[in-house]
C-alpha cells in the first residue's frame, strides 16, 4: 500500500527545487541576492563576530553595502549614545544560520572567493541551508498530522500548504527569511510536545526549552509558542484541567529545566545589548511599535494591499475547519483557536502591519504549522461526500494556479507592487500574464473611463513653444523647440489652469507626452502629476499619478488619467507637478485637458 504522505513530500521536494531553479537568489547580485534587505540584517552578526571582529562598531558594513548593494540603503543598524551601533534585528536567525555560515567560511578561500561574509559561498550556504531547514519542517509536519489524520488527508494537506500558499515563497525564493525557520521550529515543538505527553523525559523537555528559546530569540513575539507544551490538546473540563495540572506538577523538574534553557538562550540578546549599548534592554525598531488598541485587522486580513486572505485564500479552508472543530468540541480545535487569536492580534497590532515588501502576510507563515491541523480537518470532512470534495478539489486547483501566478508576478513578471497595491490595480492585472505599463497608474489613481468617449471638448492645450521662462534640464525636446522641464526637488510647480464651470460633461481627461533620462524606483521620490478641481482657492477634488511608475530609462510615452467631474461648484481646473524629492528631471510636452461624456 503506497504511503501517500511520503509521495507528497517527494513532490514537494521537486516543486521546491523547481522554485529554486526559477529564481536562484544565491547567484543574484545586489538587492536580489539571498543576503539582502532583512536577511542581511538577520545575518550581520556572523561576519561581525567571526570575520571582522567588530560587533560594536560594525565599521565594515558601509564598505560591504557599497560593494554588494544588498539594499536600497544601509538600515540594518542604528547609532547608540555611547558611539556604538545596534542591529535592528534579534540575533536568533544568526544563531540558526551559524552552521551554514561556518561551512561557507571554511570553504570560501580554498574555492577562490573572498572571505568577506558576502561572496558566493556565503550566499549559497545560507540559502541551501535554509532549504534544508524547510524540508525538516515539512518532515515533522507530516509526522504531526499523522498523529490525528489519515495518510491521504496528510498528503493533501502538505501539498496544498506548499503549492497554494505563500509558504512556497518562504521555502524557495526567500527561504532565508525567519518564517521558514519558525515554521520548522513550530513543527518540531508540536512533535516533541506530543511525544512528551506520551513519554515525559528530561531530554525531551530540554529540547522543548531549546526550541522555544531559539524561536523567541529569532522573533520575540514567538514566546507565545510556550503555550503549546502547556495546553496542547487540553479539553476544557474540570477533570481534564485537574489531570493536566497534576501531570505538569509531577513533571515540574523537567519543566523548570525547559524554562532555564529558554531563559539562557533568550539571555544571548540581553548580553549583546549590554555589551554594545551598556543597557540590558534596547529598543532597536525605531518608530515602529505596537498599536495595541487599534490593531490593523481589516487591512491585514482582506485589503488588496497585503490582506492575508486575498493573497492566500486557500486558508479559508483552515478557518472553516477550525470553526467545525470548535462546533464539534474538539479539544485540539479549542487550543488552536486560542493560540491563533493571540498570534493574529500580535501580528496585526504591529504598526507596520504590511511587513514591507513581502508576498502576502509573511508574518503568519510560521502559523501554518498549527493551522495545518484545522486545514486537514476540513479536507477530511469535505472528502466524505462527493458534493463537497468535488468543489473543494476544483477550488484547490484554482488556488494553486492563482498562487503560481502571484509568485511569478512578485519575482519575474514584476506586476505585483508588494507595498503599494491598490484595489483598482489588482483588479486590472488579476490573472494576467502580460504586463501593460499603463496599468501602473492605477496604483495611485482609482478612476477609469471604460467605453466610447463622446462629445470630446479640448479645453486646454500647451505645447510650451512660446514659453520663454522654462529652464532646460538637459533632456532633448520631444516635439518642436520647447517643453516643460519639471524641476527636481521642488514641491508644487507648474500650475497650468483653465477656467471651468460645470456643464453637461461628466468626465475629464488630462494627459501629455513625457520623457525622462533615468527611472526613479523609490516611490516616495517619484514626480507626480496632480489634477485639481477648484472653487476659487478651495480644492474640491484632486487626483494624481506618479509618472516614474510608467517611464523607464530614456523613454518617451503618452500618459493620461481620467476623472469624474465633481458635482460641486467649480471655477477652474488645474494641473500641477510635485517633485519635492525627485532625483531626476522629467520633460512634458503637449499637455492637455479634455472634457467628455
Amino acid at each position: 500500500m503506497p504511503h501517500f504522505s511520503k509521495i507528497s513530500l517527494a513532490l514537494c521536494l521537486v516543486f521546491i527545487l523547481g522554485g529554486l531553479s526559477y529564481l536562484p537568489r544565491w547567484k543574484k547580485k545586489n538587492a536580489h541576492a539571498t543576503i539582502s534587505y532583512d536577511v542581511s540584517g538577520y545575518y550581520i552578526y556572523l561576519p561581525a563576530i567571526f570575520i571582522y571582529k567588530d560587533i560594536k562598531k560594525m565599521a565594515f558594513k558601509d564598505k560591504i553595502h557599497e560593494k554588494y548593494k544588498n539594499s536600497s540603503h544601509s538600515y540594518e543598524t542604528s547609532s547608540l549614545p555611547n558611539g556604538n551601533v545596534v542591529t535592528q534585528y534579534s540575533i536568533g536567525q544568526s544563531v540558526s544560520f551559524l552552521p551554514f555560515f561556518l561551512i561557507a567560511d571554511f570553504l570560501a578561500t580554498p574555492l577562490g572567493y573572498e572571505r568577506d561574509g558576502y561572496s558566493l559561498p556565503y550566499q549559497a550556504g545560507v540559502h541551501w541551508g535554509s532549504v534544508l531547514i524547510a524540508f525538516l519542517g515539512l518532515y515533522y509536519l507530516r509526522k504531526n498530522l499523522l498523529e490525528y489524520f489519515s495518510d491521504k488527508v496528510t498528503a493533501a494537506t502538505i501539498l496544498l500548504i506548499v503549492l497554494a500558499t505563500n509558504y512556497f515563497n518562504y521555502v524557495t525564493m526567500d527561504a532565508a527569511m525567519s518564517h521558514n525557520y519558525l515554521f520548522t521550529l513550530t513543527s518540531l515543538l508540536i512533535w516533541n510536545t506530543i511525544q512528551f505527553y506520551k513519554n515525559p523525559n528530561l531530554k525531551r523537555s530540554c529540547f522543548i526549552g531549546l526550541i522555544i528559546g531559539l524561536a523567541a530569540l529569532t522573533r520575540p513575539t514567538e514566546i507565545v509558542l510556550a503555550f503549546i507544551p502547556l495546553f496542547w490538546g487540553l479539553t476544557l473540563s474540570i477533570p481534564k484541567i485537574k489531570e493536566r495540572y497534576s501531570f505538569l506538577k509531577e513533571q515540574r523538574v523537567k519543566i523548570i529545566a525547559a524554562i532555564l534553557i529558554t531563559s539562557a538562550i533568550g539571555s544571548i540578546q540581553l548580553m549583546y545589548w549590554k555589551y554594545v549599548g551598556d543597557s540590558w534592554l534596547i529598543y532597536s525598531y525605531g518608530e515602529n511599535g505596537f498599536d495595541w488598541f487599534h490593531p490593523h485587522v481589516k487591512n491585514g486580513t482582506i485589503s488588496f494591499r497585503k490582506g492575508w486572505l486575498v493573497y492566500t485564500p486557500i486558508m479559508f479552508f483552515s478557518l472553516i475547519g477550525l470553526a467545525r472543530m470548535i462546533l464539534k468540541k474538539q479539544s485540539l480545535g479549542l487550543y488552536i483557536f486560542f493560540h491563533f487569536m493571540i498570534v493574529f492580534y500580535l501580528t496585526f497590532a504591529w504598526s507596520c502591519w504590511w511587513y514591507g515588501g513581502s508576498l502576502g502576510q509573511r508574518a503568519l507563515v510560521q502559523s501554518y504549522a498549527i493551522l495545518a491541523f484545522p486545514f486537514a480537518y476540513f479536507l477530511q470532512w469535505s472528502s466524505k461526500k462527493k458534493i463537497r470534495w468535488i468543489p473543494v478539489t476544483l477550488l484547490s486547483l484554482f488556488f494553486i494556479y492563482y498562487n503560481v501566478w502571484l509568485h511569478h508576478q512578485a519575482h519575474r513578471g514584476n506586476m505585483l507592487d508588494a507595498e503599494n497595491m491598490s484595489p483598482k490595480y489588482f483588479k486590472k492585472i488579476f490573472l494576467k500574464w502580460e504586463k501593460n505599463k499603463d496599468d501602473l497608474k492605477y496604483l495611485d489613481h482609482d478612476e477609469e473611463f471604460i467605453g466610447e468617449r463622446k462629445n470630446i471638448n479640448r479645453i486646454y492645450f500647451n505645447d510650451f513653444e512660446k514659453d520663454t521662462t522654462i529652464q532646460n534640464s538637459g533632456i532633448e525636446n520631444i516635439n518642436g523647440n520647447n517643453g516643460y522641464h519639471i524641476p527636481i526637488k521642488t514641491d508644487l510647480n507648474g500650475f497650468f489652469s483653465v477656467p471651468f464651470t460645470n456643464n453637461n460633461a461628466k468626465w475629464l481627461r488630462v494627459g501629455g507626452t513625457f520623457k525622462n533620462i533615468h527611472k526613479e524606483w523609490n516611490v516616495w521620490n517619484m514626480t507626480q502629476i496632480i489634477l485639481r478641481f477648484k472653487n476659487k482657492d478651495q480644492v474640491v477634488k484632486f487626483k494624481l499619478i506618479r509618472i516614474n511608475r510608467i517611464l523607464d530609462d530614456f523613454e518617451t510615452r503618452t500618459i493620461f488619467m481620467d476623472s469624474e467631474i465633481p458635482h460641486e461648484k467649480l471655477t477652474d481646473i488645474e494641473i500641477v507637478f510635485w517633485s519635492g524629492l525627485a532625483q531626476y528631471p522629467i520633460l512634458v510636452d503637449d499637455l492637455y485637458m479634455e472634457v467628455f461624456q
